[in-house]
């Protein structure tokens, strides 16, 4: 009797053994013609890559002629200039008060979405429709 415990013991020590090896811990192999049977390799989940924004030439110019027509609507600002990309808006030109140059900035963002604004415009007491810079 002692030596058919022997033998059952052997032979689940050893199924034990060879589930093991069959186990997650092999390498997998990658499959090819001369091995049919081999597991395809998956590859490992990468970290998610951040959202980029849609490169969307129409929403640019959308976003450009609001601001434009936003602007165009107050005589007071109507020589400042818009550039619109991806993702910024820029404003330039002259206006005569600083409320003016705050009231553009306040209207380009908005009208922009997730873009940066910056505001490039200078302010002279002296703009109209031939401003000159200030004299230094």
């Amino acid at each position: 009797m002692t030596k058919y415990c022997y033998k059952l013991a052997m032979i689940l020590l050893m199924s034990a053994g060879f589930a093991v090896a069959q186990g997650s811990n092999m390498p997998k192999q990658n499959p090819s013609p001369n091995n049919p049977d081999a597991m395809p390799v998956q590859p490992s989940p990468a970290q998610p890559l951040p959202a980029q924004p849609q490169k969307d030439p129409a929403a640019s110019a959308d976003v450009q002629t609001k601001i434009q027509s936003a602007l165009q609507a107050d005589p007071l600002l109507s020589s400042v200039s818009v550039n619109v990309t991806d993702s910024a808006v820029t404003l330039s030109g002259t206006v005569a008060t600083q409320a003016a140059k705050t009231s553009a900035g306040d209207i380009a963002k908005a009208n922009a979405g997730n873009r940066k604004v910056t505001n490039n415009i200078k302010v002279n007491a002296g703009a109209g429709a031939e401003a000159t810079p200030p004299k230094q």
